[in-house]
C-alpha cells in the first residue's frame, strides 16, 4: 500500500495466504473492507472447496488459473442439498453464485486452481452454512 492506492499482487498474496480450514482452501483478502471485498484463493490439485451457502448477497467468481467443476444446489429443510450436474469452469471463466445457492468448486486437475471472488465479508465470517458436498 502506497498511501493512495491499496495495491496487491495475486500471486504474492497467495504466498502468505492462510488456510481456511472450514472450507479447505488458502484464502487472502486483496482489497476492500468489512462490507465488501475481493479475495484470492488457491485450491490444491484434486481438492474440493467445502460445500456451503450464504443467506445474503452474491459471490462473483473469476477463474484465474486451472480448471474445476462447479456444483450448484438447492438447500432443503432437512439439511440435504439437491445438487445439479457440475459445470466445467476454466481459466478466464466468470460467474455469479446467488444467495441461498449451495455451491462447491472442485479442482479437477493435479495443478492448483486459482480463483478470485468478490463478496460481503459476512460470507467469510458469519454467513456461511456448511453442507454435505456434492460427492459426499
Amino acid at each position: 500500500m502506497n498511501g493512495f492506492l491499496e495495491l496487491n499482487n495475486i500471486k504474492d498474496a497467495l504466498l502468505v495466504a492462510k488456510r481456511d480450514e472450514a472450507v479447505g482452501i488458502k484464502i487472502v483478502r486483496l482489497t476492500g473492507n468489512d462490507t465488501f471485498a475481493f479475495y484470492a484463493a488457491e485450491i490444491d490439485g484434486y481438492k474440493p472447496v467445502g460445500a456451503h451457502y450464504h443467506t445474503n448477497g452474491i459471490e462473483i467468481y473469476q477463474i484465474v488459473e486451472g480448471q474445476g467443476e462447479m456444483y450448484i444446489g438447492s438447500p432443503e429443510a432437512d439439511a440435504h442439498v439437491a445438487w445439479r450436474n457440475p459445470i466445467v469452469v476454466t481459466t478466464g471463466d466468470c460467474f455469479t453464485v446467488k444467495a441461498n445457492q449451495a455451491h462447491q468448486l472442485v479442482n479437477s486437475r493435479p495443478e492448483r486452481l486459482i480463483i478470485l471472488f468478490a463478496c460481503p465479508y459476512s460470507h467469510i465470517s458469519t454467513d456461511r452454512i456448511i453442507v454435505t458436498g456434492a460427492n459426499g
